[in-house]
């Protein structure tokens, strides 16, 4: 493992702002006048040219051996996009991001068998309280448009998005290159994707005007910036903090709906999002603590081999 980016709060940096990004797909998905259908088909297949022109122009390559290792975390992703976008068209923007913000939780029980990563009490409680933030800025919105069946594409989203987080975990420990990593589960997603595409929509012509444009900010934000950034930034970052760290997804999201799509944001739900990014900063200032004194404790140890 490259222990210089290890060490750096470098992939810290790219977490946050992965996260970020995720947090603008439910807004723009909500923006697109078309069928969810037609929406994923056109998001995957017009991704895979750009993933592919950044993983060449970043030293990487696609291959068969690639395509295969990639494609059960390309099923993940694929099932993914398909419930996650349906979600948020058939429930509110509220539950189709609070269910899937439950994911640190399904990961902290995974991640020690998996991984053998361990968290320590005190960061364990600032992910509880960043929880709670998330459910205060949640439970004050407007439910209004939610359905029991948009709530279950909300929790089979939670499902196979935690089997894609830590296969794509699983990966990047094995110093697969993260942008081909990434072109690659784009064209596996695209064998799932494409086909139900062209037989669930009853329009794939249905993009017009400015729907083109936030499709294309969807493919490059969310996609390529929010997408690629995390597969990065997986080969340096235990998937604990990684998955904490999407807590802010709901933050990003409802505070975007109240700027762009007029919702409601009462006084609770601001105090909700400042307590989800104080928490959540007082994570990543323990990590880069530790980061701080792993580079010490390492450029000590070059100093007393010389």
């Amino acid at each position: 493992m490259t222990t210089e980016h290890q060490r750096s709060s470098l992939p810290l940096f790219a977490v946050a702002l992965a996260v970020f990004a995720w947090g603008f797909g439910p807004l723009f998905v909500k923006g697109i006048d078309a069928p969810v259908a037609t929406i994923v088909f056109w998001r995957v297949l017009l991704a895979i040219p750009v993933s592919v022109v950044v993983a060449y122009l970043t030293g990487g390559r696609i291959d068969l051996r690639l395509l295969r290792g990639a494609f059960p975390t390309s099923i993940c992703f694929a099932l993914s996009f398909i419930f996650g976008f349906a979600s948020f068209r058939e429930t509110s923007i509220v539950n189709a991001t609070l269910i899937p913000a439950l994911q640190p939780v399904l990961i902290l029980f995974i991640a020690a068998r998996l991984f053998g990563e361990r968290r320590t009490a005190v960061e364990l409680a600032y992910a509880a309280v960043a929880l709670a933030g998330v459910i205060i800025v949640v439970a004050g919105a407007s439910a209004a448009g939610s359905s029991f069946e948009g709530n279950v594409l909300a929790v089979l989203n939670l499902l196979v998005f935690t089997g894609y987080f830590l296969l794509g975990k699983r990966a990047r420990d094995a110093d697969v290159h993260a942008w081909s990593f990434l072109a690659a589960v784009f064209v596996g997603a695209c064998v799932i994707v494409v086909p139900w595409g062209v037989i669930a929509s009853d329009d794939l012509g249905a993009i017009h005007g400015t729907d083109w444009l936030l499709l294309l900010g969807l493919i490059l934000f969310p996609g390529m910036v929010g997408h690629g950034l995390m597969t990065w930034a997986h080969h340096y970052v235990d998937v604990t903090v990684t998955s904490m760290m999407t807590l802010a997804n709901p933050v990003v999201s409802i505070v975007g709906a109240w700027i762009l799509y007029e919702q409601d944001l009462t006084p609770a739900q601001l105090a909700g999002g400042v307590v989800v990014l104080v928490a959540l900063g007082a994570i990543l200032r323990r990590q880069r603590a530790e980061r701080a004194l792993a580079a010490e404790a390492a450029l000590t140890g070059d100093l007393l081999d010389e």
